[in-house]
């Protein structure tokens, strides 16, 4: 190899060394620029979340503030729910504020002022929302009327706007620095594409020379072949003598090639019956992976049917379990109606044979009138005795009776006319709010009979020191409808009577005239309709009570 074509050689491969050095310098440098646009797009989400967090308190504030306007309105603890949810959403979106800007070298003190000032009103939300369960509705008025959490509102909005000043600038700054990196790799490329471009040229070039010389070399190599034939006679005597020794050689050879097939015969005859074994024992082996397949779907399904038979015996267990309670409540109030039969029926009927005992012992026909009177009015009062039993079982028997439209408005506004006059001579203020669906599909004489009871009730049993005040509201709960009539009449000492409130004859204010049917005719007839009623009484201050019922058909529960 002579000096120049070793020159050209080290400048080809200095090239090419060049062109790869190069491509690993891209490399590198896009992989750097990677990381500034990754680093920097980290910092544009990490400013959007901040933003996001910051709306999260505002969203949260409004959330505390509907939460508790809510139950001022309502008083359902749904609404506490909300106001203890509202509550953690502000804490967690204060945490993750305290925890990026922190990352971001941002002054925690303004952070710290802001939380202050929001816990501040959280507890301002407490003491009003304890104002409400105790009843002192004036204070929390008062403290409404100071509206203390728009002056947090705002000053919040005003430390948002801050944060997003300076959110905005790391979004822009970090614009910046991904433009430039952008416009870096892009330098470099072309910088590269303008460094190899004529380094390929050159390459083309000499490639080109290399097949010129190639082509020469390959007709020296022509005339080479035509002086090598000549030797290669030459060779060929010589080789056929060589033959004639190997030849010899070879019988010998053959003779031993002939020892070694019979050997390979044999150990092919032995590698058969090696590969019929392993055919044998392969299918044995499907054999048993199929029976293992049978087997694992077998036991999949009994498995299957063991727990569709655990969740059967399971709700079938329920199922008796709430049939058992249901019975042992029937028999509970068949035994308190017999009892009440028995009571009831036992006074008329004592007075009636006593006073025909005494009839035979009578004087005069003045003495004996009297006894006759007395009679009457014993039998009058069995009568009736025996028309509000008839009465409430024909509330416990509701299987003639068709379920149609009830429109509560109309309902209240009929049973508000029949009691027209004792609302007029009591000087009471009825106040009906009902919820935008008005409709349930029920029993329409029952609705009314409950309507009219608990109202006729909230004016008889009025507190004579305060104009009576009713208040009537619905709220839909699901498939329920739920009424409130709330009074703030005597109320009833729940403490004593609550396990006998309705019971039938019960009365509990006996300087107003009544029998004690009321309550337990509203019980029977909620319970026909398969709803429940809830009372809250406080001696002095009023009545609550609420009726839960079906917006749909109801079940034909029996009333008993």
């Amino acid at each position: 190899m002579t000096a120049v074509s070793w020159l050209k050689g080290a400048v080809l491969y200095g090239v090419v060394c060049l062109v790869a050095g190069l491509m690993l310098i891209n490399v590198y440098l896009i992989y750097r620029n990677s990381q500034v646009i990754e680093f920097n797009k980290r910092q544009q989400e990490e400013a959007a979340r901040i933003k996001v967090s910051a709306t999260d308190v505002i969203r949260g504030l409004h959330l505390l503030d509907m939460a508790v306007r809510s139950y001022a309105i309502v008083e359902k603890l749904s609404f506490l729910d909300a106001r203890d949810t509202a509550i953690y959403d502000i804490n967690q979106a204060f945490n993750r504020l305290e925890t990026a800007l922190h990352e971001q070298h941002y002054d925690l003190n303004e952070v710290y002022v802001q939380r202050d000032s929001v816990n501040h009103y959280i507890d301002i939300t407490g003491v009003m929302t304890r104002y409400l369960q105790r009843g002192q509705h004036d204070k929390f008025a008062a403290l409404l009327d100071l509206d203390p959490g728009f002056p947090v509102w705002l000053h919040f909005m005003e430390f948002k706007k801050r944060v997003e000043n300076f959110e905005d600038n790391i979004s822009a700054q970090a614009k910046v620095r991904y433009e430039n990196a952008l416009q870096n790799s892009y330098i470099l490329q072309i910088v590269l594409f303008l460094f190899t471009t004529p380094l390929l040229a050159y390459t083309a070039f000499q490639t080109n020379r290399s097949l010129g010389i190639s082509e020469q070399l390959r007709k020296s190599e022509t005339q080479r072949a035509l002086l090598l034939s000549e030797q290669n006679l030459v060779l060929e005597r010589t080789v056929y003598e060589r033959t004639r020794e190997i030849l010899a050689q070879n019988e010998e050879i053959s003779a031993q090639n002939e020892e070694i097939v019979a050997h390979n015969e044999q150990l092919i005859l032995q590698q058969k019956e090696i590969e019929r074994q392993r055919n044998v024992l392969a299918e044995q082996h499907e054999s048993v992976q199929l029976a293992k397949k049978i087997i694992e779907e077998k036991n999949d399904l009994i498995q299957r049917k063991n727990r569709e038979l655990v969740i059967e015996v399971t709700r079938q267990t329920q199922d008796l379990k709430e049939a058992n309670l249901e019975l042992i409540e029937h028999n509970s109030r068949l035994q308190q109606f017999a009892f009440i039969i028995s009571h009831n029926l036992r006074a008329p009927m004592a007075r009636l044979v006593g006073l025909s005992d005494i009839l035979t012992y009578a004087k005069d026909e003045k003495e004996t009138a009297e006894m006759v009177q007395l009679m009457v009015r014993s039998t009058h009062d069995l009568d009736q005795v025996i028309k509000d039993l008839t009465l409430i079982l024909g509330i416990q028997k509701m299987n003639t009776q068709v379920f149609t439209d009830v429109n509560l408005e109309a309902v209240l506004e009929k049973v508000r006319q029949l009691l027209e006059e004792e609302i007029k001579q009591t000087d009471a203020w009825v106040d009906i709010q009902l919820a935008e669906e008005k409709t349930i599909h029920s029993l329409h004489p029952y609705i009314e009979s409950i309507f009219y009871n608990l109202l006729s009730n909230a004016i008889k049993y009025r507190n004579p020191q305060k104009q009576p005040i009713i208040r009537i509201q619905s709220t839909v709960d699901h498939n329920n409808m739920v009424i409130t009539i709330r009074d703030n009449g005597l109320g009833i000492d729940l403490e004593r009577y609550k396990d006998k409130i309705f019971n039938l004859y019960k009365r509990f204010h006996y300087h107003v005239e009544g029998k004690g049917m009321g309550l337990y005719l509203v019980k029977t007839q909620v319970a026909a309709l398969g709803g429940r009623i809830e009372v809250e009484s406080v001696v002095g201050e009023g009545t609550i009570f609420r009726v839960s019922l079906q917006r749909e058909h109801p079940s034909k529960n029996n009333a008993w």
